[in-house]
């Protein structure tokens, strides 16, 4: 540590103050002071010593982007650079656009409540509590990349997801899939194909509607199936 005041060029006092941090970095401040002497030049610096001693170095306000500026970094650096389905974009954005954004889009991200998120919940009340909780999902992740970014210290608010039930799936007994695919076979070949991709398979109807024909090895009696029309 050092305070070192000398005769400034053009008029006046320069303090040149140099101050180790608890961090182990070395501080260094060069001023100049219109004060007339010297020792009033000195008594300036070791006062302006003693506070970096205390409170360290101010340090600059980074200014936080609002939440409406934030979501397309966020969907471009967390969806696109981790290569998620186009499907899985496109849900993030639908949500952005339609609920996030006009609730939260003017909020910077470090001043969004827990109320803010409970305001949310209100605004989406008549939807159910799995759509509520996918909205939630999105704003939780969109949070936790920004502090991981560095561009907020820490989430500003909690978020708790809505409790679900779980679902029941009705599933066709035997003799009614037997029924099923009869049934089909007596339209044309095209719907008993589609019955026996779903119930044999297990194929989504996104996954059927993407198939080709070199997808189909008629030789080994086998399909492959990975793309997805949504």
């Amino acid at each position: 540590m050092s305070v070192r005041v000398r005769p400034y060029r053009r008029g006046g006092w320069e303090a040149d103050i140099r101050v180790l941090l608890p961090t182990g970095d070395i501080h260094r401040e060069r001023r100049r002071l219109t004060v007339t002497s010297k020792s009033a030049a000195t008594r300036w610096a070791e006062q302006r010593e003693r506070e970096l001693l205390v409170n360290g170095p101010r340090q600059e306000q980074k200014e936080v982007p609002t939440f409406e500026m934030f979501a397309p970094r966020f969907v471009d650096g967390h969806a696109r650079a981790n290569q998620h389905k186009a499907s899985g974009i496109e849900h993030k954005e639908t949500i952005l656009r339609l609920y996030l954004n006009p609730t939260l889009g003017p909020k910077r991200l470090d001043a969004i409540t827990t109320e803010d998120v409970q305001r949310l919940k209100h605004r989406l009340r008549t939807q159910k509590p799995k759509s509520v909780n996918n909205v939630l999902t999105v704003l939780n992740m969109l949070l936790k990349k920004a502090v991981e970014w560095g561009v907020i210290p820490h989430l500003p608010c909690v978020i708790k997801l809505l409790k679900t039930s779980a679902a029941s799936v009705d599933f066709y007994a035997i003799d009614e899939y037997d029924r099923l695919s009869k049934a089909a076979q007596t339209v044309d070949t095209a719907c008993w194909v589609t019955v026996l991709l779903g119930g044999d398979a297990g194929l989504r109807a996104g996954e059927m509607r993407a198939l080709l024909w070199t997808d189909a090895d008629l030789e080994r009696g086998m399909l492959r199936v990975e793309r997805n029309d949504w």
